[in-house]
């Protein structure tokens, strides 16, 4: 099943919102959401049933998440629905949560569609885009995967970064190899 990587925006019955990147599967106007256990995108879901899905093409926000780095990014109400948007997203999906098939690990959270909004054209990822987002995808699972296995895909994906980057995928790039290079300190310590 093909896996898109995004942004869920998520909040709880006081407004307070998260952000997580997060790979899910569209099928129709179905999205599957299968966030870990515990996470706060898992309690939101639960306690608000509803969500928002955004594409975004600026991969900082995949970067400055998976890294704690930059935690702050812009938010802007959708209407009819608590939970907000980013700002910069290229495009969004509203949804609303259906049914929960709990798992050990990963729930399945299946939700329909019920809105959709196109803000500003998504020209798709060069190679250096896609190395951030699986380079934030390897950060995510620091502790998980060895860190030889880690080191490896990540001097792969530099190839592509270092042929096709821009500045906003060098900086993202920067936090990634910060984040990875404290990890090693701290786990060597």
């Amino acid at each position: 099943m093909k896996i898109h990587e995004v942004i869920i925006t998520t909040c709880d019955m006081d407004d307070n919102h998260h952000i997580a990147p997060m790979g899910i599967n569209i099928i129709d106007n179905e999205v599957i959401i299968k966030p870990f256990k515990p996470s706060k995108t898992l309690e939101n879901l639960r306690e608000t049933k509803s969500a928002i899905v955004n594409f975004i093409d600026d991969v900082r926000v995949f970067a400055g998440i998976v890294t704690g780095i930059k935690k702050e990014w812009g938010l802007e109400k959708v209407s009819s629905n608590k939970v907000m948007r980013l700002k910069e997203a290229n495009s969004h999906f509203t949804l609303q949560v259906k049914t929960e098939t709990d798992d050990e690990v990963r729930p399945k959270i299946s939700c329909d569609i019920i809105d959709r909004k196109v803000h500003k054209p998504f020209l798709g990822f060069n190679r250096a885009q896609f190395s951030v987002i699986e380079a934030a995808v390897l950060v995510s699972r620091l502790g998980r995967i060895p860190m030889d296995k880690i080191n490896k895909e990540i001097e792969y994906l530099k190839i592509g970064l270092d042929k096709t980057a821009g500045n906003t995928e060098l900086e993202a790039w920067s936090w990634i190899e910060e984040k990875i290079k404290s990890f090693e300190i701290k786990n060597d310590a």
